[in-house]
């Protein structure tokens, strides 16, 4: 059998209204000129794309899959991998030509975003040099226990907050997209700081607080006060904070930060930021101290809400969760310790390669 050759290119050409379809364009001429062969799927509403995508790959001749865009058709072409996987055990690995804002999965191996950028990730790309990243299965569970849904995540996700300031970003976008005049400067990060500001100035915090009982890796504590819980896999979130500057995209390990009230948001925003020149002295200074990040590969959250709130809001990889959440999630992850994509042992001693996503990456490590 001949060996896999051909390079599937998942973008959205309508995105950026239309001006994606040229950068597309620019990337099937580079992919070319690097004789990866390329044959470009665009993305499908609905999340169709995974599906389509999936059934291209059982087809057993491409070597990889390249996506382009934001973190969203990031998600989609990696389930699709690991859904090929499942089915017909063909595998590959991802590249990553990241077009979007936080590039959260990107920035974490190194790998810059932007047309400028494409040449050079192209390059990575054609290296052939690959990583392991961490895969969650997240579950909604309801009042009786019942799994209500499932699904995969890659960056992070989250309850409270977090999520409810993502939906409040994506109902600005969705009026701005209809006032061509607004959307030339009202866009990208400052949508996201608006919306941010605005939900905290409407109360969340002081109002909306709920209470949860979280497990990790079988060890349960109890939280009062709570307006926020983030599990992190990638070592970025939102593009510019680094909670646990120790973490690895493949140690089979997720980073839980826990939010309870102003203090722990301030000192999240100012002592997490990459390029924070503060201290722990000085946030003691300031009245702040420094919050220890426990992290673990069996993480349950069970959310106890205060009367009057009948779901609490979730996000997966920085895009609103539709499910709602009415008493817990858990989420899961095992060590990848092996460098073969198709025998990928983790530390249970089980194979976990639905747990896993093999991604290209520079030949050295650079910074987020």
């Amino acid at each position: 059998m001949a060996t896999p050759r051909r390079t599937l290119l998942v973008a959205n050409p309508t995105a950026r209204s239309g001006k994606a379809k040229q950068y597309i364009d620019a990337a099937m001429s580079a992919l070319s000129a690097s004789r990866l062969e390329p044959e470009f799927l665009p993305t499908l509403p609905n999340g169709a794309t995974v599906a389509a995508l999936a059934e291209r790959l059982d087809q057993g001749d491409a070597a990889r899959v390249v996506y382009m865009g934001g973190d969203g058709t990031f998600a989609e072409a990696a389930k699709a991998i690991i859904l090929a996987r499942e089915r017909t055990g063909v595998d590959v690995p991802l590249g990553m030509l990241p077009m979007g804002t936080a590039n959260d999965q990107g920035r974490s191996f190194g790998i810059v975003s932007g047309v400028k950028a494409l040449e050079t990730n192209i390059e990575i790309i054609a290296e052939g040099i690959e990583q392991w990243l961490d895969v969650g299965r997240i579950e909604a569970v309801g009042n009786d226990g019942e799994t209500t849904a499932t699904d995969l995540w890659f960056d992070s996700w989250g309850v409270g907050l977090s999520a409810a300031i993502l939906s409040r970003r994506n109902r600005d976008r969705e009026f701005v997209e209809r006032v061509p005049f607004i959307r030339r400067f009202y866009r990208d990060k400052l949508v996201y700081t608006s919306a941010a500001l605005r939900t905290l100035l409407r109360g969340f915090v002081a109002g909306k607080a709920f209470s949860v009982e979280l497990s990790i890796d079988g060890e349960r504590v109890e939280y009062t006060g709570v307006t926020d819980i983030l599990v992190q896999g990638t070592i970025l979130y939102a593009g510019d904070w680094i909670f646990d500057a120790t973490s690895k995209p493949d140690d089979g390990k997720f980073e839980v930060i826990i939010m309870r009230g102003h203090a722990d948001w301030a000192a999240a925003a100012i002592a997490g930021h990459k390029r924070n020149p503060v201290t722990t002295d000085d946030l003691e200074v300031m009245g702040l101290s420094a919050r220890k990040v426990p992290c673990g590969s069996q993480i349950e959250v069970t959310v106890f809400r205060p009367e009057g709130i009948e779901t609490v809001p979730a996000q997966i990889d920085g895009e609103e969760w539709s499910r709602p959440i009415t008493t817990g999630l858990r989420t899961s992850s095992t060590t990848c310790a092996s460098s073969s994509p198709r025998t990928r042992t983790g530390s249970n001693g089980g194979v976990t390669g639905d747990t896993t996503l093999c991604v290209c990456t520079p030949a050295t490590a650079m910074s987020p």
